[in-house]
């Protein structure tokens, strides 16, 4: 058999992009979907906020889940994390043609999936804290790698948190339980991006709200991008993730 070899060129530069938004509350995080749906197609998303008030007025599907893995009861409206990603796996869910899928947010996640580790572990008479961390550290990380790695568009929304480092720099990273996790979640994604807004005065002096996405390193965010062309600046003048990625695939549309 011949030795044959395959070109980077070749890539599929339009493929399915993988995209963890981390920001503070009110930045626009779910308000992203729409942006998604518009520029995608049919999408699903797994809710775990208590409510989709940004895109309640436009036709996306989604799936509400309560629980990590301890109640999931479709007939009657009750899913679990775990639950969901079971019916993913099924025929039905690859027949009915969706183009992304997005988790809202992983912080509700995390604490529905550490809650329940806990749980068991205390009904169980476990003590061994050590054990309980592992398994939460597991639990997390193998349901991402699972969520990255579907042949759709991957959308992760997350609030941020500041850390302070022994430097009293600040820092912003995932809001989710652990530092561990949180650190290793963001090497998960193609795509890191953090969103921030500013409030400035315009100039009929009435306030006048901007928003930015973060696509670097920059002051204490720890973005990042696969961007091999270097088409994005570290300080998007954006709203819209979605744009972003067309940019990076080469459509100027």
């Amino acid at each position: 058999m011949p030795f044959v070899t395959q070109s980077t060129s070749s890539l599929q530069k339009d493929g399915p992009s993988k995209v963890l938004l981390m920001a503070h509350h009110g930045y626009g995080k779910t308000y992203q979907c729409r942006h998604y749906a518009d520029r995608y197609g049919r999408g699903l998303i797994l809710s775990g906020e208590s409510g989709l008030k940004s895109v309640e007025d436009v036709e996306i599907d989604y799936l509400p889940f309560s629980s990590w893995d301890s109640e999931h009861d479709p007939d009657n409206g009750i899913y679990s994390f775990v639950g969901i990603t079971k019916m993913i796996a099924t025929k039905d869910f690859r027949e009915a043609g969706f183009k992304w899928i997005a988790i809202d947010s992983l912080t509700e996640m995390a604490d529905r999936c550490l809650t329940e580790i806990e749980a068991d572990a205390k009904k169980k008479g476990q003590t061994n804290g050590f054990q309980v961390w592992s398994d939460y550290n597991r639990s997390m990380i193998g349901a991402l790698k699972w969520v990255r790695d579907l042949p759709m568009h991957v959308y992760v929304t997350c609030l941020a948190k500041e850390e302070t480092d022994a430097n009293d720099v600040t820092h912003y990273w995932p809001m989710v339980q652990g530092k561990s996790v949180a650190k290793q979640v963001p090497a998960l994604f193609d795509h890191v991006f953090c969103g921030v807004k500013t409030t400035e005065k315009a100039s009929d002096g009435k306030p006048k709200v901007s928003r930015y996405i973060i696509t670097d390193e920059v002051s204490g965010w720890h973005g990042k991008t696969r961007d091999p062309r270097n088409t994005l600046q570290p300080y998007e003048k954006c709203d819209d993730v979605t744009s972003l990625l067309a940019r990076i695939a080469g459509d100027t549309k």
